[in-house]
């Protein structure tokens, strides 16, 4: 007579094991892949082709004011609609869930805007080029939750969430979840110590999880820090362990007005990156005197950043400068917190030693003392005004002192 399972009836002898109980016992193989085997696997797909994956998790980072939630609302309608993003082909149609962590109140306005700015006149043949939408503009399928509970304490309920928000999806629109949007990550985090690695690779982890739950992209929004070529704010591991990183550049004065905005991309996993795409915050009306602000991409060609074009990054009008600054790095260089924050190191030099240097290398063709001085100093304060504009150094008064560092060296 035998068991449940085919296990036999009778004992087995003292240390002896069926095969079959051993099997049992082992833990499941891990699954070879050889090279020449046909795999039974998609190719890599997008979300947005050659942009965002169709699945995984990223980053679209920014200073302050540079648009992020109009970015992500633009992305949005977009990934509803399967209408071109900055330019982008998007490959797949879906529902998108837009977790608020911070300012929810203002996701009506804002999607409103959207609608009727950027997607209405794409239902007209004049405004969609002879490929127009067939969309319920009153009837978007696009969700959105008031909060967020901690992704680093309670990740289940905003992944049950997010599952009720597809099965809706699905069953009114017959559309996939195929984007959430998390804005913003610190405010959904609850980090504790933002410039922890473990800390922030547990919360991307976290990310990842909910798109695997989800089959949707997840992507967050996030601020860049005080210097802005150290790309996103807190741990590099974050960034890290993104599929991608888009970042929304800017120009702002001293009183807060922004220029040359523009959207780059600083990650694509197993794709280019430092294409630059400009766009425009236009500001639109809603009626009762509501205002809002959409997306407009320019047409311009989309502009390729060659990282390892030394020419491109550094000017020739530059050349001088950075030989200068490298030499006093290397005699007269100390590691220091330029921000007093804690969140970056840097070796840093006065700027006064770097102009010394400067003056020295730079040629003069007047013999007037006076004159060869003063052109010196002219170009100087030129080559720093277009490194400056271009992020290859940094300048910060430490102790009553400016300093200079290198922020790119190709």
């Amino acid at each position: 007579m035998l068991r449940a399972y085919g296990k036999p009836d009778s004992p087995q002898p003292d240390g002896a094991q069926s095969e079959e109980s051993k099997a049992e016992a082992a833990p499941p193989s891990i699954e070879l892949l050889w090279h020449g085997q046909a795999q039974d696997r998609a190719p890599r797909s997008w979300l947005v082709k050659n942009l965002i994956p169709e699945t995984g998790s990223g980053l679209l980072s920014g200073q302050w004011g540079t648009a992020k939630t109009f970015a992500v609302l633009d992305l949005a309608g977009s990934t509803m609609t399967a209408t071109p993003f900055a330019g982008r082909e998007v490959t797949r149609q879906g529902g998108v869930l837009f977790v608020a962590a911070e300012g929810a109140n203002e996701i009506p306005i804002r999607l409103q805007g959207v609608a009727d700015h950027k997607l209405a006149p794409l239902k007209t043949p004049e405004g969609a080029a002879g490929n127009r939408i067939n969309v319920d503009l009153e009837r978007l399928p696009f969700a959105w939750i008031e909060g967020c509970p901690s992704l680093k304490d309670d990740s289940d309920q905003l992944i049950a969430a997010s599952l009720d928000a597809q099965r809706t999806i699905r069953e009114k629109f017959n559309l996939p979840l195929a984007l959430i949007v998390v804005d913003t990550l610190t405010a959904a985090a609850n980090f504790k110590d933002g410039n922890d690695a473990a800390e922030g690779q547990f919360i991307m982890n976290r990310l990842n999880e909910l798109s695997r739950k989800t089959g949707a992209f997840v992507i967050a929004v996030d601020h860049f820090g005080k210097a802005i070529e150290t790309g996103t704010r807190g741990t590099s591991a974050k960034e890290a362990a993104a599929d991608m990183v888009l970042a929304l550049l800017a120009e702002r004065d001293i009183a807060g007005n922004i220029s040359n905005t523009r959207m780059a991309v600083r990650k694509l996993r197993g794709g280019s990156t430092g294409a630059e795409t400009p766009f425009n915050l236009k500001v639109v009306e809603l009626g009762d005197d509501e205002t809002t602000c959409i997306i407009e991409w320019k047409k311009e060609a989309q502009s390729e950043r060659k990282s390892t074009d030394q020419r491109e990054r550094w000017p020739k009008s530059t050349k001088i400068l950075k030989a200068s600054l490298l030499e006093v790095l290397i005699s007269e260089g100390e590691d220091r917190d330029p921000y007093s924050d804690g969140k970056m190191r840097v070796k840093t030099v006065p700027v006064a030693s770097v102009r010394a240097e400067f003056m020295k290398r730079y040629p003069a063709e007047t013999i007037e003392p006076a004159k060869r001085a003063d052109a010196k100093r002219q170009a100087f304060n030129r080559a720093m005004k277009q490194a400056m504009n271009r992020d290859l150094i940094g300048v910060r008064e430490i102790g009553g002192m400016d300093h200079l560092w290198l922020a790119v060296l190709d």
